[in-house]
C-alpha cells in the first residue's frame, strides 16, 4: 500500500522565513525577496527603524513573532543599504571615480543581533563614498555646463557665479528617506528668486550628474528671464523638469536597484541558474534592470512585471526547496537514510530507506508541480520479500512526516491509498544474482545546525 502523498495547503507555504537567531541561505533569500516585493518606501522606513527598534525590543526578541519582524526590518535595511551601494557604484563610474565600496550586504549565515552593526558599517563607508562621487559630479557638472551657459547681463552674476550659487542649494538639500520629495507648492510671481532655489533643493538626492546638469541648465535659463515677461514660464519649466520629468524617473531606477538587489542574491542568482522550463524572462530582466541603474534608460512597466515574475518563480521553487528539506529532515529523525539531490519523473526527489530494509527496497518520495509530496516503493534487489510490510512502515512514516510538517507550522494532510499499490522493480540486472544483504547497517542521518534556517 505505498503510494501515499502530503498535500500542503498553499497557506502552509508561507510561513516566517526567519524564526532562529541566525538566517540560512535559504532564509537570507527569501527576506530578499520579501524586501524587494515590499518596494522601496519600505526598505527606507526599515533603514531608519531598524536600530531603534532592535534596541526596544532587545528584552522581547525571544517571541518568535517579534522575531520574524526583526528579520523584515532587518532585510529591509540590508536591501535599502544595497540599493544605495548600486546607485552610488554607476554614479560613481559615470563621473570617473574609483571607489573602495564594501561588497552588496548578504544576510546568510548573519545573526540578527549582528544584523544592526552590518547595516551601519555599509552605510559608514558609503557616506564617506558619496562625499568624494558628489565632488567629482560637482566638476563635471561646471566643466559641461560653464562651456555652455548665456553670459548674464550687465549687473547680473556671471556664469561661474550663478552656477557656484545653484550648486551650493543641491548640496545643502537634505537627503529624502522617502522614495518620493516633498511635493511642490504653487510658483509665487512675487518671488520667483526663492521658487527657483526651492524647486531646486527638491532634486531627489539619488540624481546622477546627468541629472543635475539638466536641472541647473533648467535652473540658470529661470534666472536669467526671471525679470522678463516669461520668468514665470521659464520657473514652471524647471517645475516640471525637476518634478515631472526628473524624480519620478529617479524613482524608479531606485525601484529597479531594489528589484536587481534581489534578483542578484547570491542563492536567487542560483535558483536562476537552474530553473527549468518555461523559464521566466530572468536574464533578459536583469541585463535591463542594470542599463537602468547606469542611468542610460528609464524603468518600464514591462521591466517592472518581467523582474517580479522571475522573483515570483524564485520564491516558489524556494518554498519547494524548503519544503523537500524539511521532509528530508523529518524522514532523517524518523531513522530513514535519507539520500537528496535526486530526480523523479523531472521532479526533485529524496530517496529514503531503512536499515531493516536490508538492501531490498528504497522509496523514491517527490515533489510534483502542485507541491504535493508523493511517496512510492521501489524493489532494488531480486528475491527481495516483505513487501506489504514495507509498504506499511513507508505509510506510517509519511504519515509522522506530515505531523512534524504541522509542527512545523506547515498545513500538511496526509493521504494514503485504500487499495494496495504494487512496489516498483527497478533491478540493476548486474545485481541480480546477489541475495540481498541481511546484515543490519547504521542510518545516514543529516547533520541539522539548530541555528541555521534554510
Amino acid at each position: 500500500m505505498s503510494g501515499g502523498e502530503i498535500a500542503v495547503l498553499p497557506v502552509g507555504l508561507v510561513v516566517a522565513p526567519v524564526a532562529l537567531a541566525a538566517a540560512g541561505a535559504g532564509a537570507a533569500a527569501m527576506l530578499a525577496i520579501r524586501a524587494a516585493q515590499a518596494g522601496t518606501e519600505a526598505t527606507g522606513r526599515a533603514l531608519e527603524r531598524f536600530g531603534d527598534e532592535m534596541q526596544r525590543r532587545a528584552d522581547a526578541q525571544d517571541d518568535v513573532e517579534i522575531r520574524a519582524q526583526l528579520w523584515d526590518l532587518a532585510a529591509g535595511s540590508v536591501a535599502r543599504t544595497n540599493e544605495d551601494l548600486r546607485l552610488l557604484s554607476a554614479r560613481a563610474a559615470r563621473a570617473g571615480v574609483r571607489l573602495a565600496l564594501p561588497r552588496p550586504v548578504d544576510l546568510t549565515g548573519c545573526h540578527l543581533a549582528g544584523a544592526p552593526g552590518l547595516v551601519a558599517r555599509a552605510q559608514e563607508a558609503l557616506s564617506a563614498a558619496r562625499v568624494a562621487v558628489e565632488r567629482a559630479e560637482a566638476a563635471r557638472e561646471r566643466q559641461q555646463l560653464l562651456s555652455r551657459m548665456a553670459a548674464g547681463a550687465a549687473g547680473e552674476p556671471s556664469a561661474a557665479e550663478l552656477l557656484s550659487r545653484y550648486q551650493a542649494v543641491l548640496a545643502s538639500r537634505r537627503r529624502h528617506e522617502s522614495a518620493t520629495p516633498p511635493a511642490p507648492r504653487k510658483i509665487d510671481e512675487s518671488r520667483l528668486q526663492a521658487d527657483i532655489d526651492a524647486i531646486l533643493s527638491r532634486l531627489h538626492a539619488d540624481a546622477t550628474s546627468d541629472d543635475r546638469i539638466q536641472a541647473l541648465e533648467a535652473a540658470a535659463k529661470a534666472e536669467r528671464k526671471k525679470h522678463s515677461p516669461m520668468g514665470r514660464t521659464f520657473v514652471e519649466s524647471l517645475a516640471r523638469t525637476v518634478d515631472v520629468d526628473l524624480n519620478p524617473r529617479i524613482v524608479r531606477r531606485r525601484e529597479a536597484a531594489n528589484l536587481l538587489t534581489a534578483l542578484e542574491q547570491p542563492l536567487v542568482a542560483e535558483v536562476i541558474n537552474d530553473l527549468g522550463t518555461p523559464r521566466p524572462p530572468c536574464f533578459d530582466a536583469i541585463e535591463r534592470l542594470r542599463v537602468v541603474v547606469l542611468g542610460e534608460a528609464d524603468l518600464t512597466s514591462t521591466d517592472r512585471r518581467d523582474a517580479q515574475s522571475a522573483l515570483n518563480r524564485v520564491q516558489v521553487e524556494l518554498d519547494r526547496r524548503r519544503l523537500l528539506e524539511g521532509v528530508a529532515e523529518a524522514f532523517g529523525k524518523l531513522g530513514y537514510s535519507v539520500t537528496t539531490g535526486m530526480q523523479v519523473r523531472r521532479h526533485a526527489a529524496l530517496l529514503v530507506t531503512r536499515p531493516d530494509w536490508r538492501g531490498g527496497h528504497v522509496a523514491d518520495v517527490w515533489l510534483d508541480e502542485a507541491g504535493r509530496v508523493h511517496s512510492q516503493l521501489v524493489q532494488v534487489a531480486a528475491g527481495a520479500g516483505g513487501e506489504a510490510v514495507r509498504c506499511a512502515e513507508l505509510n506510517d512514516g509519511l504519515r509522522r512526516v506530515g505531523e512534524e510538517l504541522d509542527r512545523r507550522g506547515i498545513a500538511a494532510r496526509v493521504h494514503v491509498p485504500d487499495e494496495p499499490v504494487r512496489a516498483l522493480v527497478d533491478i540493476d540486472p548486474r545485481s541480480a544474482a546477489t541475495p540481498p544483504p541481511t546484515e543490519v547497517t547504521e542510518p545516514v542521518l543529516r547533520q541539522i545546525d539548530p541555528t541555521q534556517e534554510n
